[in-house]
C-alpha cells in the first residue's frame, strides 16, 4: 500500500510491496502524488519492472558532471562557472524530485538580471548533465525536464561592421601583439581562441598558408593567408624569440579573456561604441563575401559548417553592392 504524507509543501509518497525494495517519492501536488502511487502499485500487481528513483540531489549531479565530463570538453572555465550557479539554486532538491515546474522557476528568476541566450546556455549544461548521467552512469531519470520548457528567443544577433575609420583608428592606438593580432582577425576571420593557439610550426610562409589544427567543431583546416597577415606573423615570430624544440609555444602570449579585455580598453579610450573583438571575425567574413568568394570558400577559410550559420556573421553593406548592379 503507498502512504501519502505531507511535509512543507511536497507529498511524500512511500510504497511497499512484497518482491520490491522501498519506494519513496515526491511530489508538488497531491493530485500528482496519487496519480504515480497508483500507477506504480498497479505495475507491482503486474509484476512489471519498476523504476527506482535514485537518491543523488541535482547539486551532486552537477558536481560529478563538473568533475568527470567537462573537463573534456572546449570552454570547460565557462562551463564550469555555469555549473556552479546551477548548483546554487538546485543543490538540495533530489534528482527524482526534479520537475519541469523547479526548471521554469529558475527560468523565471534568473531572467530577470540575464538575456535568454545565456540562460540557455546555463540549462544546457544542466541537461547535459542529466543525459549523460542517464546513458553513461546508469542513474534512472524518466524524462529530462529541461526539454519540457520554453525559453524565449530574441533576435539578438549582432550586425556591426566595422567603419574605415574605426579600423584606421584601432590599428593607429594599438602596439605590439594587440595591434598584430587585430590585423591577424581582419584578414583571415579566426576566432579568438584559434589566433591565440598559433604556432610557429602551424605556418607555411611558403606556400602562405595556416594551420589551424584545433577548431570549435574539432576539424583541422588549412586557411590561406593574406599579405598583411603574414607580415604580422613575421613580425610576431620576431619578437618572440627562440621557441622551445620539445613543446612549441603559442605565438602570442595573451589569454582569451585577458585580450578581450584589451580590446575592450582599445575601443572604450577611443570611444568606439558597441564592438566586441568577436566582430572581426563578423568584418573578415563580410569582407570576403565582398571580394567575390563563394559561400563554399568563404567556409573553407572561416571553418563555419552551417551555411545558415555563415549567413548570419556576413552583413554586406548597400552601398559596397551596387558597382555589381551596373
Amino acid at each position: 500500500m503507498a502512504t501519502i504524507r505531507s511535509r512543507g509543501k511536497k507529498y511524500h509518497v512511500q510504497i511497499r510491496n512484497i518482491g520490491y525494495p522501498p519506494i519513496t517519492r515526491s511530489f508538488s501536488s497531491i493530485s500528482g502524488a496519487r496519480r504515480w502511487a497508483k500507477t506504480t502499485e498497479a505495475d507491482m500487481e503486474r509484476r512489471l519492472p519498476v523504476c527506482i528513483p535514485n537518491p543523488f540531489t541535482v547539486g551532486e549531479l552537477l558536481e560529478r558532471h563538473q568533475l568527470e565530463v567537462i573537463p573534456n570538453h572546449k570552454g570547460n572555465q565557462r562551463a564550469i562557472y555555469k555549473s556552479r550557479t546551477l548548483r546554487k539554486y538546485f543543490s538540495q532538491i533530489r534528482l527524482c524530485d526534479l520537475s519541469p515546474s523547479d526548471v521554469r522557476q529558475y527560468r523565471d528568476i534568473r531572467l530577470k538580471t540575464i538575456s535568454p541566450a545565456t540562460l540557455r546556455r546555463e540549462l544546457a549544461v544542466l541537461s547535459s548533465a542529466i543525459n549523460h548521467a542517464s546513458k553513461e552512469w546508469g542513474i534512472f531519470i524518466s524524462t529530462n525536464p529541461v526539454t519540457a520548457i520554453s525559453i524565449p528567443r530574441t533576435a539578438n544577433s549582432r550586425t556591426r561592421r566595422l567603419e574605415a575609420s574605426e579600423e584606421n583608428r584601432l590599428s593607429s592606438a594599438s602596439t605590439g601583439e594587440l595591434r598584430r593580432i587585430i590585423v591577424i582577425a581582419l584578414e583571415s576571420g579566426m576566432r579568438r581562441g584559434e589566433i591565440l593557439n598559433i604556432r610557429k610550426c602551424h605556418i607555411d610562409f611558403t606556400l602562405q598558408t595556416l594551420l589551424i589544427p584545433l577548431t570549435k567543431a574539432d576539424t583541422p583546416r588549412t586557411i590561406p593567408l593574406s599579405s598583411r597577415a603574414v607580415v604580422s606573423l613575421r613580425e610576431q615570430i620576431g619578437i618572440s624569440g627562440n621557441i622551445a624544440p620539445i613543446r612549441e609555444a603559442p605565438l602570442f602570449s595573451l589569454l582569451p579573456d585577458s585580450l578581450s579585455q584589451a580590446f575592450r580598453r582599445l575601443c572604450r579610450r577611443l570611444d568606439i561604441q558597441n564592438l566586441h573583438f568577436h566582430d572581426l571575425r563578423h568584418e573578415a567574413t563580410s569582407r570576403l563575401f565582398e571580394k567575390g568568394l563563394n559561400p563554399v570558400e568563404v567556409a573553407t577559410i572561416t571553418g563555419h559548417k552551417d551555411t545558415k550559420i555563415l549567413m548570419r556573421y556576413t552583413h554586406l553593406r548597400a552601398e559596397d553592392l551596387m558597382g555589381r548592379l551596373g
